[in-house]
């Protein structure tokens, strides 16, 4: 009996002891952390971009604020798309807990795989959303509208971008001068910059031309190498007189001898220890002083600075962009499908949303080209502008008769002026006279020079004509007796 209730005993207390064994096991494992997470990334086609943190919408609204600039850049350097997909990855972490106005910081990581460029980004602002609620006599809440997306497209997160895609370019390896790269910073300069966030915004220089008259009048050019040394993290902003300053000095950079090449080179060159060292090793046309690289600056800046004051266009470029303008470039908001439609067939891309806004910016373009283009397409532009204002106000009768009078109106000024450059050539080929050198007039002499023919080659010309000339009329009779032929068949 006492041996069983002392079995009874042990039983029991060994119960107890699997029974605080498990209860220890549960608490410890209830104050171990959880395992991290792994963050969600998303990328675009090429696997540049990865994009972490944030809700899906703010990491798609990052990586098509990404691709945007990045074709910026691409066509600034004269990069195709294609050769473009093997670049260093740079990975975009939204904060949220970052403050809005805080800079993002600029970071060159070292990774396994090799540099990994690291931008961290403060929280993305909610646009205002359009969306209203009713609630309806049952009490169900109905929703119309749409809510607006998050915006990512912000001064300083896009010239963050900007610098993390120069400091890419800057990064990779020349073919020409292989070296290693330890730079942790951005490496992009603030004029390039500034000058690729104007060309991003305002893709027509036409329509926003460059604006220096006042500084031109004053006779105070600075020079353009401070320009240089100035780095993209300089706390003080641009002033419009310098973002102007930094398009004329891209525009003096890209007109030169394999000026995108250079421009490259530029961007992987060490200009603060001496700027002047570098536009020579750059750019050798520009001078070996810096009083001939200011002279070269100086007529940058009257010539591009003074645009605006000259006709832009002749007849061929204003031709050419009309050409340019009747086609409309559409990007479906809700499917976001890319549509290109001729501004002829309105019906197609009316239904569209958003095409108000796109006829109305159309509208002031076909403006512009009035006063820039040539004087006889301008009752053109005007037909065509006025065109687009009644489509934004949903007008369409009598457009399509509207738009073939201006096709016809266009094609005679075309036909005109080709006309009267042909004629100008002529004059010039034939009844100008000639003021050339000794050289020339040889040349001139021997081109009108018509080498001796004789009898007999003309006879034998004259001979093979005739020939040619029977057969194909024999042709022709045969071709007509075998269609007569045919037709008299009768049908079955």
């Amino acid at each position: 009996m006492r041996h069983s209730a002392a079995i009874v005993l042990s039983l029991l207390a060994g119960g107890a002891g699997l029974c605080s064994a498990e209860s220890l096991s549960k608490t410890s494992s209830a104050q171990k952390p959880p395992p991290p997470a792994k963050p969600v990334r998303t990328s675009d086609q090429f696997k540049q971009f990865l994009v972490t943190g944030g809700a899906f919408a703010q990491r798609v609204a990052v990586l098509r604020l990404a691709e945007e600039l990045r074709e910026t850049v691409l066509q600034a350097f004269g990069i195709p798309q294609e050769s473009y997909p093997v670049a260093r990855p740079l990975l975009f972490s939204i904060q949220t807990q970052a403050k809005q106005d805080t800079p993002p910081k600029f970071q060159v990581l070292e990774d396994p795989g090799g540099l990994k460029l690291h931008l961290p980004l403060p929280p993305l602002e909610e646009a205002p959303s359009n969306e209203t609620t009713f609630q309806s006599p049952g009490g169900i809440k109905i929703k119309i509208g749409q809510p607006a997306p998050p915006r990512a497209a912000d001064g300083p997160t896009e010239r963050s971008i900007l610098a993390a895609l120069l400091t890419e370019l800057a990064l990779r390896p020349d073919p020409r001068s292989p070296s290693t790269i330890t730079q942790t910073e951005s490496l992009a300069p603030r004029w390039l910059v500034d000058a690729l966030h104007h060309k991003h915004h305002h893709r027509d220089p036409v329509l926003y031309p460059i604006l220096l008259r006042p500084l031109l009048e004053s006779g105070a050019i600075p020079s353009p190498l401070p320009f240089l040394i100035r780095p993209e993290q300089d706390p003080t902003p641009s002033s419009p007189e310098e973002i102007d300053l930094a398009r004329c000095l891209l525009s003096l950079f890209l007109s030169q001898a394999d000026g995108r090449a250079g421009l490259l080179q530029l961007l992987r060159t060490d200009c603060v220890t001496s700027p002047l060292y570098a536009v020579q090793k750059c750019f050798p046309a520009l001078g070996k002083t810096e009083e001939e690289l200011q002279r070269q600056w100086t007529l940058a800046v009257a010539s591009y600075g003074t645009q605006h004051e000259m006709v832009a266009f002749n007849g061929p470029r204003t031709d050419a962009e009309i050409q340019k303008l009747l086609q409309l470039e559409i990007t479906d908001l809700e499917s976001g499908q890319y549509f290109s439609f001729p501004m002829e067939q309105f019906a197609d891309y009316l239904r569209l949303k958003g095409i108000r806004q796109v006829l109305l910016a159309r509208q002031l373009e076909w403006i512009a080209l009035r006063e820039k283009g040539h004087f006889l397409y301008t009752e053109v532009a005007a037909t065509y502008a006025s065109i687009c204002n009644d489509l934004a106000q949903g007008k369409t009768s009598g457009v399509a008769a509207r738009f073939r009078q201006a096709t016809l109106e266009r094609e005679s000024v075309s036909a005109r002026l080709s006309r009267i450059r042909d004629h100008m050539n002529w004059f010039e080929a034939v009844a100008a006279p000639r003021n050339e050198s000794p050289r020339m007039k040889e040349f001139y002499r021997i081109l009108d020079e018509r080498p001796p023919v004789s009898a007999a080659l003309k006879q034998a010309l004259d001979r093979a004509e005739e020939q040619v000339r029977q057969e194909e009329s024999k042709a022709d009779v045969l071709r007509a007796l075998e269609e007569s032929k045919s037709r008299s068949k009768p049908s079955r």
